[in-house]
């Protein structure tokens, strides 16, 4: 049996690929391109040859892709990898995972490798909605709660308070351990309140609301420590009060969650806590120098409420980390974007 020309082999594989493969010059022009690549976008070979790649994806998927395609064509790298978004020629969009790879030939060449994620794509958005919505059930559950409980049953308190008060003054001086025992219940009542008073704030931050993240994120600070017997070091910098409402509410989700894991699992008294903004991006750190926790733990969801700040984190396009010291010490990073970046002009198919 003979052989088969290598040339011949890699025609027959490059047409017969279920993968859109296209060859691109160092200035991102297509050059070659497979019949699976074209059924994927719906252009013909010729058509696509006379695009650039950046004419049929989205000029915001652009900017990293770019970067990375400069370090390609400059060889730095050589290969990468990444998922973006691609026009079709009837308008809709699909998802791709692109693969690029340098080829040093005489002239150097650059593949590239598509493969349609669509349908994963979509049903990741369609798991990430269903989050979104079930995230905003439970916050319009606790706003409900907390309203209840500062506006109704925590004045309910306050009132039963001022009336034991009341009932000791008016006790005949004779009535030694009965006026004892009502200073106990007031003192009791006013510890009370205040848990209720606290509980409320936690579940919904007025504050938040009204005075905006530093302001959210400090007072519950403060609470914690006096409720917690601890001392909490806030710091921040140029934090603009006016933030999306679905950003402020994740970061300061996260900064409860992960204080009180903290103030639980930490083993110590003392913590930090900075929020500051950065290149376009809110940072938010939580450190403790504890005896830390169980990072796969914390990573599988279980416990910690880890995956609860993740998929928070996730649904504003932020980012969450835990970085752990061998011997003691725990810090959450969290990272939220101000604004929608501008992407600038990118390459690769």
């Amino acid at each position: 049996m003979g052989s088969v020309p290598d040339t011949q082999l890699f025609h027959d594989v490059f047409n017969a690929s279920p993968i859109g493969i296209a060859v691109e010059n160092l200035d991102g022009q297509p050059l070659f391109v497979n019949p699976a690549f074209c059924s994927m976008l719906g252009f013909s070979e010729e058509e696509l040859r006379g695009k650039h790649c950046v004419d049929f994806s989205p000029r915001e998927d652009a900017e990293k892709d770019w970067t990375l395609f400069q370090q390609l064509r400059a060889g730095s790298i050589d290969h990468y990898q990444l998922e973006k978004r691609y026009f079709r020629r009837d308008g809709s969009v699909m998802w791709g995972r692109l693969s690029l790879s340098l080829l040093k030939h005489i002239p150097p060449l650059i593949v590239a490798m598509v493969e349609d994620i669509t349908e994963k794509k979509i049903g990741e958005q369609a798991l990430s909605e269903m989050s979104r919505k079930l995230i905003q059930a439970h916050e319009e559950e606790r706003a409900l709660i907390g309203r209840e409980l500062h506006d109704d049953i925590s004045q309910k308190v306050a009132l039963l308070g001022v009336s034991l008060q009341r009932l000791r003054e008016d006790l005949p001086a004779f009535v030694e351990r009965a006026s004892g025992q009502i200073n106990e219940l007031c003192e009791r009542i006013a510890d009370l309140g205040s848990d209720i008073h606290a509980l409320s704030h936690r579940l919904h931050s007025s504050k938040l609301e009204y005075l905006g993240l530093v302001a959210a994120c400090k007072g519950f600070c403060r609470e914690l420590s006096r409720q917690q017997n601890v001392e909490i070091d806030f710091h921040s910098q140029d934090i603009p009060k006016e933030l999306p409402q679905e950003i402020a509410l994740s970061l300061f989700r996260v900064l409860q969650e992960a204080l009180q894991n903290a103030v639980k699992h930490s083993g110590v008294r003392r913590f930090e806590v900075s929020i500051a903004s950065a290149c376009d991006e809110i940072h938010l750190s939580v450190h403790d120098s504890g005896v830390g926790f169980d990072l796969q733990k914390a990573m599988s969801g279980h416990g910690l409420g880890f995956a609860s700040m993740k998929e928070r984190m996730k649904l504003i396009d932020g980012h969450i980390s835990i970085d752990l010291k061998p011997h003691g010490g725990t810090t959450v990073h969290a990272r939220a974007p101000l604004s929608v970046k501008t992407m600038s002009k990118g390459a690769g198919a």
